[in-house]
């Protein structure tokens, strides 16, 4: 095990927060570790040359902090557990079928492996493509099974961080500016790739991956201090998902609409067709949810993004016009990255990945084989792959419970800060899991799923515990009835939607705020 200046950097900073720094602080310290998923704080050479990444490194220093005698979180931690039962129920038996399924199922079917290749060299590009060998235990099913206990970490420390009195607000400026980060040096990726500065970079990006610097007739792919495009671009969606509904939902917008803004000009110019499958689709729920629900899409807020689509329309226009050549070539990556990407030999080979889950999870009577037993690119066949029936379901759960569908405040702003932020996060999540769907070669949901799905459920327990904290004295209640007198009738006033054009009768489906399923149904 060799430890990396990144990981002895992570130590002076998490040793100090340890002493003498606060849980929500030591949260952020986690948050702005997950910027650098190119990097290593630990190196693993007998695990066939892993490492650990600096959010899992963290992540130990987090769970220091929460479990050490005397820290006074046990019992927050106990409430997270609950309000993550589905979670925990995932990654228990994820951890315990990666040790069990590989050598139970050993040699009864053949899959690509998660990491190494197959073969020194190969025979053809059919041979490449579909190159497969037996099942069996592998160094990646304890480093999968290590990654899934630490997005279960993150989960617990998301929700104990988030429920604590400044908690949602050094989640909402600390990922605003790990956004505005993120952005800034996919561009600086961009602008410094070829020049002596490159190594600036490049020093961060010192994992055990493949770091790729890839161009596409002479458009660089933006990495940042990510291992390669698409990756940036996965976690660059899910920070502008959050930072969007934020703005959208004017929480904290003078960061939050900034980091947005230099997110979405980031992905646009990434290169990534995970960028350019999620911005659309993202684009299309945005509009369709404003049609839905009466004040889904408050009219500054159309405003300020129709000037933006305007502009962008404008500079397209002059583009096409002074550099007719540039915007021919940007139009064919974009073509290219998208459209011709379907007929490609990588695309031939991610649907042959995603088949293997399907495969596995046939063959193995729906046990599933195993969490870091072949390698993916969906994250729902690697689930049932993986984790079979059990880990399907349960993780499935997990995300209905984080997502709320039935509250109104996920499908409009509502003037509840809490509950707002609670949203936000719920639909960063729902982004990440449908572009994990598309792109992930294995079946752990990743720190960010936990840290979003957490701080979700911890913000609307909050504000429901809140909301049954009421005074006695309250003048809403008024005086007690009498014996002869009858009790009052106390009147709800329901806040008035936000409405894009004036305050009339609202109109489509929308339902009241707070719907909570019965506490009763929580798992314990």
């Amino acid at each position: 095990m060799e430890l990396t200046f990144i990981g002895a950097a992570q130590v002076l900073i998490g040793l100090t927060l340890f002493v003498a720094g606060s849980v929500e602080a030591m949260f952020a310290f986690a948050l702005v570790s997950a910027m650098f998923g190119g990097s290593a704080a630990l190196q693993l050479p007998v695990l066939g040359n892993s490492s650990i990444p600096p959010i899992q490194f963290a992540l130990l220093f987090v769970a220091m902090r929460l479990l050490v005698p005397g820290a006074g979180q046990m019992a927050a931690v106990g409430r997270a557990l609950r309000a993550n039962g589905w979670l925990v129920c995932f990654v228990i038996y994820g951890v315990a079928i990666a040790f069990i399924a590989p050598r139970l199922f050993a040699g009864q079917l053949e899959v690509t492996p998660l990491r190494g290749r197959v073969e020194a060299r190969y025979v053809s590009t059919f041979a490449y493509v579909y190159a497969v060998r037996p099942l069996m235990q592998s160094p990646q099913n304890l480093t999968t099974a290590v990654y899934l206990v630490g997005t279960l970490i993150a989960g617990i420390a998301s929700f104990v961080a988030c429920g604590r009195e400044r908690g949602r607000a050094m989640l909402v400026r600390t990922l605003a500016a790990v956004g505005i980060a993120h952005a800034l040096t996919g561009f600086a990726s961009v602008v410094i790739r070829g020049t002596p500065a490159e190594v600036v970079l490049a020093v961060f990006r010192n994992a055990a991956y493949a770091q790729l610097d890839q161009s596409y007739n002479g458009f660089v792919r933006m990495t940042g201090l990510l291992p390669e495009a698409s990756t940036f671009a996965n976690y660059g969606l899910v920070l502008f998902v959050f930072s969007f509904e934020c703005w959208l939902r004017r929480i904290d917008p003078r960061w939050t609409g900034p980091a947005a803004a230099l997110l979405a000009t980031a992905l646009a110019l990434s290169t990534s067709s995970s960028a350019y499958a999620g911005l659309p689709a993202y684009g299309a729920i945005v509009a369709v949810r404003s049609l839905l629900f009466p004040g889904a899409l408050p009219a500054d807020r159309a405003l300020w993004i129709g000037g933006a689509l305007l502009a962008l329309v404008s500079a397209g226009c002059a583009v096409m016009i002074w550099q007719p050549h540039f915007a021919d070539s940007f139009a064919d990556m974009i073509r290219h990255m998208t459209i011709e990407k379907s007929e490609t030999l990588s695309a031939q080979q991610r649907r042959f990945w995603a088949w293997q889950g399907l495969h596995a999870f046939a063959e193995s009577g729906g046990i599933g084989i195993g969490p870091g037993s072949f390698r993916s690119s969906s994250l729902a066949t690697a689930v049932l792959g993986c984790t079979g029936v059990i880990g399907a379901v349960t993780l499935l759960l997990h995300i209905l419970s984080a997502f709320s569908p039935l509250r109104h405040s996920t499908w409009a702003p509502i003037e509840d800060k809490a509950l707002s932020t609670a949203a936000a996060c719920s639909w960063a999540m729902i982004m990440g899991v449908a572009i994990g769907s598309i792109a992930s070669p294995t079946c752990d949901p990743g720190t960010d799923f936990a840290i979003m799905s957490g701080a979700a459920l911890a913000l609307r327990r909050m504000q429901a515990s809140a909301a049954l904290t009421v005074p006695a004295t309250s003048p809403a209640t008024g005086p007690a009835p009498g014996p002869i007198a009858e009790p009052p009738v106390a009147a709800h006033d329901r806040p008035a939607p936000f409405l894009l054009a004036g305050a009339e009768a609202p109109r489509g489906f929308m339902l009241p705020e707070p719907l909570v399923l019965d506490s009763a149904l929580e798992l314990a």
